[in-house]
């Protein structure tokens, strides 16, 4: 069996690599993550079949939001 890691850090989770291109549908590739004007991470995702780029806003949950 495979040792599996708890991620307690968003960006760190194995999920933010599952999205597939909707053209091709091969899972992509994060090229680059990089903050926007409010201070979210955007993270540009890439096809390595058909070179389509994707643009995801990552939102974060504060320990507050939690409850």
């Amino acid at each position: 069996m495979r040792n599996r890691q708890h991620y307690s850090n968003d960006d760190k989770s194995p999920l933010i690599d599952l999205l597939n291109c909707i053209v091709c549908s091969q899972t992509m590739k994060i090229e680059k993550s990089s903050p926007d004007a409010d201070g979210m991470d955007i993270i540009q995702y890439r096809c390595g079949r058909c070179d389509r780029i994707e643009r995801v806003r990552l939102f974060r949950r504060t320990r507050d939001a939690l409850g």
